[in-house]
């Protein structure tokens, strides 16, 4: 009795809960202005810099005073959960408020983008289409910011929703090449059905700090010799001097690990098939992603047996580093560029550096869409425009105090037009040798081998190196110990090992896709990744 009482309110404290839980952190009220809420998780900088210049724009030519209500829960990861959550609350409350019965395969069927007609009952599929119809809202008007994976998976459940950019802005997606582009390298920067588009660009690499790796040995006044490439992480040299964030709260830093993949099983490919995907046989390329698979999964763990911590949020790596409480980390560019420029201001010399890897990193979006149901649509479609207008874009890397610049902070973000890095642009831009599109060329990102499995890959990063982490460092520590990977096959042999190869994620991605499943896989995964890293610490000290 007590459950149906419990489920049966669920609905109604999402909906008292939401509010809370996407609180704005910044108040300004001002009873004649306008509002537009805004959920992100972008930093203070880029909410106070976009929040000014949109004001100005709108006092301007709208001739309207405009409130930003903020609300920022926390990363993307969190963000996702509470607006699917408060959707499939407010859809409730409609479909119960037209007289339908609310069960556990309504519940299922409204958000589910894989649903299909041919496979669904009558009563599931009613429910999908009415969602995809409905006015359900959560009194949210824009999300800006996020991977594109999470903004792509909403607008496919419905609930980001078409813009109208595109059909107010064609001159945009005219010429060769446009100033916006569809994809690149593999990477989607726009969504072809008007849903989201991206706002910036994003690439991902490694911060290292001087001081502390000239303790640790390294020849600091040799760039050859610092860390430049993922690998270069897993050193020895660097246990527990490694910062790292946890996948499973950041979108961001979850791409970043399948940067590591991609990099990885394209170098196992290439190994393997000298004569190139095409002239090999299917059975062989098969072979060689698989392989490449699990080489890149070690070195996920070699990294994470070097990791000191894995922290909520990803800005916090690169603060760290500067700091000297680690050596080096894993961290998004402008985190890691910004962080440097600021270090050298401050300290009077170069303390820090950053480097993306070559050829380890694909150059992705930050989105921005409208949601389902937005209570100020017009200013919505206004706040898309602004962002992807000339003047939005050049708050990005422009300059503080240059003309049209952002007038506080340097936010060191690349903008996503090609038409803003003219000489004259390049000339009020922090980073003005910035090549994204060249970047992005020198790095084919494969989504057919690990995009359809991100979210597989956040929850199992962080099941064998964050929740299993003191057993990881514990046999990685043995080995090194030991005399290193080498020296060691036997620990290293257990260390590789998998609970499942990469020819049944499909079906792995499938199971986690509902809670019972996540459960009983992270639960089958804990246990198993644990007794290995035992046992790989005691064979490393048996010799």
């Amino acid at each position: 009795m007590l459950r149906k009482l419990a489920l049966a309110a669920l609905p109604l404290a999402l909906l008292i809960a939401l509010p809370v839980v996407l609180r704005r952190t910044e108040v300004r009220d001002n009873a004649a202005s306008r509002q537009l809420v805004v959920v992100s998780p972008h930093n203070e900088a880029i909410r106070f810099e976009f929040e000014q210049a949109f004001r100005r724009h709108c006092a301007a030519t709208l001739g309207v005073d405009v409130d930003i209500d903020w609300r920022t829960p926390g990363g993307t990861t969190e963000i996702v959960r509470a607006i699917e959550s408060g959707y499939v609350a407010a859809f409730r409350h409609q479909w119960e408020s037209a007289g339908h019965e609310w069960t556990a395969e309504v519940e299922t069927a409204c958000l589910n983008r894989k649903l299909k007609q041919a496979d669904a009952s009558a009563t599931a599929w009613a429910a999908r289409q009415a969602f995809l119809t409905s006015t359900a809202d959560v009194g949210i008007d824009v999300l800006f910011g996020g991977g594109q994976f999470d903004l792509a998976r909403l607008a496919d459940m419905g609930i980001l929703v078409p813009s109208g950019f595109r059909q107010r802005h064609p001159e945009l997606f005219a010429g060769t090449p446009p100033a916006l582009s569809q994809n690149l390298s593999g990477e989607v920067w726009y969504d072809p059905q008007d849903r989201y588009y991206g706002a910036c660009l994003s690439s991902f690499g490694i911060c290292a700090n001087l001081d502390s790796l000239a303790e640790l040995g390294y020849a600091t006044t040799d760039p050859a010799a610092l860390p430049k490439a993922w690998r270069d992480l897993a050193d020895p040299r660097l246990f527990r001097q490694v910062g790292a964030a946890d996948p499973s709260k950041s979108g961001s830093i979850t791409k970043c690990f399948e940067m590591i993949l991609q990099q990885v099983m394209s170098e196992e490919v290439a190994r393997r098939l000298p004569q190139g995907e095409a002239q090999a046989s299917p059975a062989a390329v098969a072979e060689a992603v698989s392989a490449g698979w699990a080489e890149a999964l070690l070195l996920v763990r070699l990294i994470g047996g070097n990791a000191r911590y894995f922290t909520f949020s990803a800005s916090k790596v690169p603060v760290d580093v500067a700091r000297g409480e680690v050596a080096a980390g894993m961290c998004i560019d402008f985190y890691g560029t910004s962080q440097a420029e600021w270090e050298s201001l401050h300290v009077g010399r170069d303390t820090m550096t950053y480097v993306t890897p070559e050829g380890g990193s694909s150059v992705s979006v930050d989105p921005l869409g409208i949601l389902r149901g937005a209570p100020h649509r017009d200013l919505a479609e206004a706040f898309v425009d602004f962002v992807m207008s000339r003047p939005g874009q050049q708050l990005w890397d422009y300059r503080v105090g240059t003309a049209d610049g952002p007038v506080r902070y340097a936010l060191r973000r690349l903008p996503v037009r090609r038409d803003l890095y003219s000489a004259a642009d390049r000339a009020s831009m922090s980073d003005p040798q910035a090549q994204p599109f060249e970047l992005a060329e020198r790095f084919v990102y494969r989504p057919e081998w690990t995009g359809r499995y991100f979210d597989l890959i956040r929850v199992l990063v962080r099941v064998m190196v964050i929740d299993c982490h003191p057993e990881l460092q514990d046999a990685w520590h043995a080995i090194i110990r030991a005399g290193g990977p080498e020296a060691a096959p036997q620990a290293m042999a257990l260390l590789r090992e998998l609970p499942f190869p990469y020819a049944d994620c499909g079906q792995v991605s499938g199971d986690i896709r509902s809670p019972l499943g996540r459960v009983a896989r992270t639960r089958e995964w804990a246990e198993f990744f644990t007794e290995r890293y035992r046992q790989a610490a005691q064979a490393a000290r048996r010799g």
